[in-house]
């Protein structure tokens, strides 16, 4: 759905001025090194606050809006959400500014089918128009929010250094300790992506929070002067849906408070996950080395004979382990096989015997 917005001169300059902004936004973000959402936020979420002056559910959005943007390339478009615009009614709407919130008059150009944006709208700068392109769906669709505990990424970590110290046991079982750590790293591997997951999500939605509440005193604010002015105009009946909306608006501000905390601890917690899972790592990348150096060392002091009958054993123990049927003992087998020899050749001076003495 297109928007033509018609704002008046002190709105108009606002919009400009946020735009200038997101311009400069973008070029922190062009000499940044951060490949994903996560190492862009430490690397350039603040210096964009701090810089740039953008609301900072705008600043968040521009982390996402990079990926899809050439370095050094034109802007003239921001990316919105319901935290940074909304209609409020058939002809205004409310958006957010470097200058703070204003409200606008628009009017509706049209549809048009497709919206492949990863933004909820986007405000476009087109010389002195100013349109917002706004998502919208026919049908409602509900997706269902996949998300990992920190919990069951430690148990998984548990698991597999439970089976990276278990590597003595299969050593002494004549199993390949190396492949075994080789495994292992690469188990690490996956969980600390899933980790890095959890944070980002936590990161983004901890910035989700305080862009809410940011909004919510904003409005508390805006309300106090609203209920003043209604008591001195002596319109009470104004002042009192005013009140009771702002003690709602007081309420949504604890609950958010909670969340916000409640989002602390779990970013703390992942952090404390991925410290874990480095841990792990290191340990199981010393363990796979000293597993290497050892198998150099066996191999070069053992003779020609001796490295088959070791290569030997290991088959013979993988089949053991694989089918669950004990491989036949390699100790002794060339006393066995010496016995067996006599036993052929008595057999065949029995069978001459047997020709000769004419019984056959």
């Amino acid at each position: 759905m297109g928007l033509a917005l018609s704002p008046p001169q002190e709105s108009r300059e606002a919009l400009c001025e946020t735009l200038e902004a997101y311009r400069q936004a973008m070029e922190i973000l062009d000499g940044t090194r951060g490949a994903n959402l996560v190492a862009l936020h430490e690397e350039a979420y603040e210096e964009i606050r701090a810089r740039t002056g953008l609301p900072s559910r705008m600043a968040t959005l521009a982390l996402r809006d990079r990926s899809r943007r050439a370095a050094g390339g034109p802007v003239n478009d921001i990316p919105l959400d319901s935290k940074l615009f909304s209609l409020k009614g058939p002809d205004t709407l409310s958006i957010s500014t470097v200058k703070g919130r204003f409200t606008v008059p628009y009017s509706v150009e049209g549809y048009r089918h497709g919206w492949d944006d990863f933004a909820e709208a986007r405000l476009f700068f087109d010389g002195a128009l100013f349109r917002i392109l706004v998502g919208v769906q026919t049908s409602p669709q509900f997706q269902k929010e996949i998300t990992m505990s920190n919990e069951g990424i430690l148990a998984r970590l548990g698991r597999v250094i439970a089976g990276v110290l278990n590597t003595a046991v299969d050593t002494a079982e004549n199993s390949n300790p190396i492949a075994v750590a080789q495994q292992a790293l690469r188990e690490i591997d996956k969980i600390t992506d899933e980790a890095r997951a959890v944070l980002g999500v936590a990161i983004a939605s901890g910035h989700r929070l305080k862009a809410k509440a940011e909004d919510l005193d904003a409005e508390i604010r805006d309300l106090d002067e609203k209920i003043k002015t209604g008591l001195a105009k002596g319109r009470e009946d104004l002042a009192r849906v005013a009140t009771g909306l702002q003690i709602d608006l007081e309420a949504q501000c604890n609950a958010i408070d909670k969340a916000i905390a409640d989002n602390a601890g779990e970013i703390a917690e992942a952090e404390a996950t991925l410290r874990s899972i480095a841990s792990a790592r290191a340990d199981a990348t010393k363990r796979l080395e000293d597993a290497q150096r050892a198998e150099r060392t066996a191999f070069s002091a053992a003779t020609p004979s001796q490295r088959n009958d070791q290569r030997l054993a290991a088959a013979l123990a993988a089949v053991e382990r694989v089918t669950g049927v004990p491989a036949k003992p390699v100790h002794g087998a060339a006393e066995i096989e010496e016995l067996g020899k006599m036993q052929r050749e008595d057999a065949i001076e029995a069978r001459l015997r047997v020709f000769r003495e004419g019984q056959r």
